[in-house]
């Protein structure tokens, strides 16, 4: 295919079809790029301990560092495995062998679950796009694609990076307010509400923990979307010289 049929291609393609292959594509970078280290972050075993230790969380909940591991791995597993379950998580406090989690805090945990494999779901779909609409394009229209492809890349780089902006702002001016928010707007009801005297999975995971995720999760996708963006810039670049 030339060039000059392949651009004519493009061009008969209907503009209210581009311009939604566009949009979906442009939508799905962000949602893979920050749902990935979303999933990368939960799943770091070196992250839960780091911020164990910065937060005290052994001495809070009378864990000894294995033990803390340990109920790291339970929850690694737990976010990961269909079939994991965290009512058998048990550690010695005091002397006695005893269930760490009570019913409310289980339940949350159900709730979380329900979340994760969701966005799971919706990753995959943004990856779905991201590689189906170029080979789609690649198959109608050849290198001609390229060029705008490339501006696509660009463009859910820098879209990806305005979402984790306003996201990272809002977070170091008001973390508390907006992980409320969070809570209110992601479950139906209040059991995420826990007492931190009581309830050791507040204990484990303080706000702190929270607002570090959320910013490595925030650096982690700044990297991929400026690299993803650069790559889109090359390749509209040297898709417009070919």
């Amino acid at each position: 295919m030339s060039d000059a049929v392949a651009t004519d291609g493009l061009s008969a393609i209907p503009s209210v079809v581009r311009w939604l292959a566009t949009t979906l594509f442009v939508v799905a970078v962000p949602l893979f790029l920050i749902i990935g280290s979303v999933l990368d972050v939960a799943a770091d075993r070196d992250f839960y301990a780091t911020e164990f230790a910065k937060y005290g969380v052994g001495r809070v909940t009378g864990l000894d560092d294995p033990q803390l591991m340990a109920v790291a791995d339970s929850f690694i597993a737990y976010l990961r495995d269909p079939a994991a379950r965290l009512d058998t998580v048990e550690v010695t406090l005091n002397g006695t062998r005893r269930q760490l989690f009570n019913e409310k805090e289980l339940h949350h945990m159900a709730d979380v679950k329900v979340i994760f494999n969701l966005v799971r779901q919706v990753r995959l779909v943004a990856g779905a796009v991201l590689l189906i609409l170029p080979l789609v394009g690649l198959w109608l229209v050849g290198g001609a694609i390229l060029p705008r492809l490339g501006m696509v890349l660009a463009a859910g780089g820098i879209l990806t990076v305005v979402v984790l902006g306003l996201a990272g702002l809002l977070s170091l001016v008001d973390f508390s307010s907006a992980f409320v928010m969070f809570h209110e707007l992601a479950f139906s009801n209040d059991l995420w509400m826990l007492d931190p005297r009581t309830d050791y999975l507040i204990m484990l995971y303080p706000e702190g923990f929270w607002l570090d995720a959320t910013l490595r999760i925030a650096m982690l996708s700044a990297v991929e979307a400026a690299i993803l963006g650069a790559v889109g810039l090359g390749l509209a670049y040297f898709g417009v010289r070919r």
